[in-house]
């Protein structure tokens, strides 16, 4: 067995061990990762060879492929027995919404990034703030909005907030929206990894979906806004880092047969 199936089982259990490795999410970040890199499509076989590979159940794959269809996310064209799967304009359009979130750097504090103490119950108030403001509620009627004071009700106190200034329970509850300590145990996993890169082009395929995937889940899981407030140290960044560096050695190959 290659070093590189040795550690999609590792991953694989890792990350079936936190959470389950659901098979239809599974498939949007292997779609997710081809449209990013330009490739359109994938057959039906290779998709069967990537899911065995990682250990789930082939015969699994007619229900995952069938609900993410008609939920809108994927579309399929035949070309004599081979079906060959893609990501739907739909699909396309909110991977295309969160690939700076997945692939890029940690994200900015939003400028004039204030903590706001609110007049009533903080889930009306805030469901009243513009799509564009972020809100993180930390306590009742408390939370750290992203967006200018001025452009905040006349009625809320708002407070000008730094990093060194965050009390104990504060971090405590930012750390729970920013799933620091999954971030944590994931880089943990991340860190037994080191790619050969000898090995068969498709398994460090299905190595680097593994890794994507993990990353994938947690990142738009967790707040930007609580990992933005805790830092640069803060785990999730962190964990940014490790994944970087893997998929930096994993990166997606041209020659990659995808039918």
């Amino acid at each position: 067995m290659t070093k590189s199936r040795v550690q999609i089982e590792r991953l694989a259990s890792a990350l079936a061990a936190s959470g389950g490795l659901k098979l239809w999410s599974v498939i949007v970040t292997v779609l997710g990762d081809l449209s990013v890199h330009k490739t359109k499509e994938i057959s039906g076989l290779a998709l069967t060879r990537i899911v065995e590979r990682i250990g789930l159940q082939p015969q699994a794959m007619r229900v995952a492929l069938h609900r993410l269809k008609r939920d809108g996310w994927i579309d399929s064209r035949r070309e004599g027995r081979v079906v060959f799967y893609r990501l739907s304009d739909v699909g396309l359009g909110r991977t295309l919404d969160v690939r700076d979130r997945v692939y890029g750097s940690s994200p900015d504090l939003p400028e004039g990034t204030v903590l706001a103490i609110l007049p009533t119950n903080e889930s009306r108030a805030l469901a009243d703030l513009p799509d564009q403001v972020h809100a993180l509620p930390i306590a009742a009627r408390v939370a750290f909005v992203g967006a200018d004071a001025n452009d905040l009700p006349d009625d809320w106190l708002v407070l000008p907030f730094s990093n060194a200034s965050i009390p104990g329970w504060v971090r405590s509850e930012l750390e729970v929206a920013a799933c620091e300590d999954e971030f944590s145990q994931f880089r943990l996993v991340l860190g037994d990894l080191d790619p050969a890169d000898k090995d068969d082009p498709f398994d460090l395929f299905v190595l680097r979906t593994l890794v994507l995937h993990g990353w994938r889940r947690l990142v738009l899981r967790a707040d930007p806004l609580a990992e933005v407030v805790l830092g640069s140290q803060s785990q999730a960044e962190q964990c940014r880092l490790e994944v970087r560096r893997l998929l930096g050695g994993l990166e997606y190959p041209s020659d990659l047969a995808l039918a």
